[in-house]
């Protein structure tokens, strides 16, 4: 497919891929049910490695409020593994003032909700992991995050032992401006989504070094030409709206 058309002497480039980091590109490719495998494929990469996701069903993304004085929670995406485990993900495009303690929000709004079962009180509730895709750093949270590492992770440990007494609520942030490898230097699976997930937009084919099912789905989840009508316009239409939000922060 070309990537770019001649008009007037001058080269226009034509966007093949979406930009997975924005709103409209993140619900567009992963808010659609039938790319679930490649968001299975997502989680499994980002969770910590005792936790592996074999199936999800798709869940409401509005979490209602519990109370007539407090507003109900809207999510990017929200899903369900087959134990039961509730996984939040959310793209983050901008800085934002107390980003860590609405993430804490949303956790905790999930997990309240999953003890809703009538359990007789047995708080037999399951865990809750959010997963924040953010484009920007932290700034409130640089000086915790691990040195050299993209992904941080923070849930109720134990001050001393640092140990973990029970799976409750987990936020994992990926901080992909932190990622600087070139893909000749991706070894790693992380290191190969992370690199997708921050150029995709700028690429114009699959790099032969991602050349496995996983990625190929991934581009193929993402080429705009394979989009469904109504999903392109939708797409296209908040794609505008975003991009003169970000000039409006940007001016």
């Amino acid at each position: 497919m070309e990537t770019a058309i001649e008009r007037e002497g001058m080269m226009t480039r034509v966007q093949r891929y979406v930009d997975i980091l924005t709103d409209a590109g993140f619900k567009a490719v992963f808010g659609d049910q039938r790319n679930k495998d490649v968001l299975i494929d997502l989680l499994n990469v980002m969770l910590p490695p005792h936790r592996r996701v074999k199936e999800i069903t798709y869940q409401t993304t509005e979490i209602p409020s519990f109370s007539l004085f407090n507003k109900s929670t809207r999510l990017d995406l929200r899903c369900k593994g087959e134990d039961g485990t509730q996984f939040i993900v959310e793209v983050q495009c901008y800085h934002q003032a107390n980003f860590f303690r609405r993430c804490v929000l949303y956790a905790s709004k999930a997990y309240d909700a999953g003890s809703e079962r009538g359990d007789g009180g047995k708080y037999d509730i399951h865990p809750v992991y959010f997963l924040g895709l953010l484009d920007k750093t932290m700034q409130d949270m640089q000086q915790y995050s691990p040195e050299g590492s993209v992904i941080s992770e923070y849930t109720f440990r134990e001050k001393t032992t640092e140990m973990v007494p029970d799976e409750t609520i987990f936020c994992i942030f990926v901080e992909l401006n932190r990622f600087g490898k070139e893909l000749d230097e991706c070894e790693s699976m992380l290191d190969k989504w992370c690199y997708s997930l921050k150029h995709i937009s700028t690429l114009d084919r699959l790099p032969g070094k991602l050349r496995t099912k996983a990625f190929e789905r991934l581009f193929q989840a993402c080429e705009i030409a394979r989009f469904e009508p109504e999903v392109k316009l939708k797409y296209e239409k908040e794609m505008f709206t975003e991009r003169d939000y970000y000039n409006i922060i940007e001016t």
